[in-house]
């Protein structure tokens, strides 16, 4: 049996970098037994992240940079209490191959109270265009995705392609 780390990454509504570590275990082929997850951590000094890995520091500098925290700041709403409001906020995690799931959460409000929330997935894949999405998704892939990112993802996913036309 053996034990393998990993990082899983994901940005909160608020524009905060959570990191939680996966200790997955594994038999003595890699066959996947079990994991379990760490508690989230959140750098305290974002601009000085000794110890933290380099997608951790990438994610920080691309949702820490003053235009886009400007437009993060610009693009967020709070209720204000008075009559019926739609909110939505997002929040993001990545995976392995900085593929973005987006959540974007609705949430309705009448007289500040939250009556109705709803939650719809989409995803930003290496290579895709980030326009249209939130600031803080748009950023991560513009940091993230570069063309080796880019290339290593579309490997595994012709890898994936592959894979499946074998078990057909």
């Amino acid at each position: 049996m053996k034990k393998v780390s990993k990082f899983h990454h994901s940005v909160t509504e608020n524009g905060t970098l959570q990191l939680r570590i996966i200790t997955e275990y594994q038999d003595d082929e890699g066959n996947f037994i079990d994991h379990k997850y760490s508690i989230p951590e959140t750098p305290l000094y974002p601009a000085v992240m000794i110890g933290w890995d380099k997608k951790s520091r990438d994610i920080v500098a691309a949702i820490t940079d003053k235009i886009t925290l400007t437009a993060f700041t610009a693009e967020k709403k709070e209720p204000t209490g008075i009559g019926p409001e739609e909110i939505i906020t997002y929040d993001r995690t990545l995976n392995d191959f900085c593929r973005i799931k987006i959540r974007r959460i609705t949430r309705i409000f009448d007289e500040g109270k939250e009556v109705s929330k709803k939650f719809h997935l989409s995803w930003i894949n290496p290579g895709d265009d980030p326009e249209g999405n939130d600031v803080l998704s748009k950023a991560i892939a513009e940091k993230l995705h570069t063309p080796e990112v880019i290339s290593a993802f579309n490997i595994k996913m012709q890898e994936d392609v592959d894979m499946e036309s074998q078990n057909l």
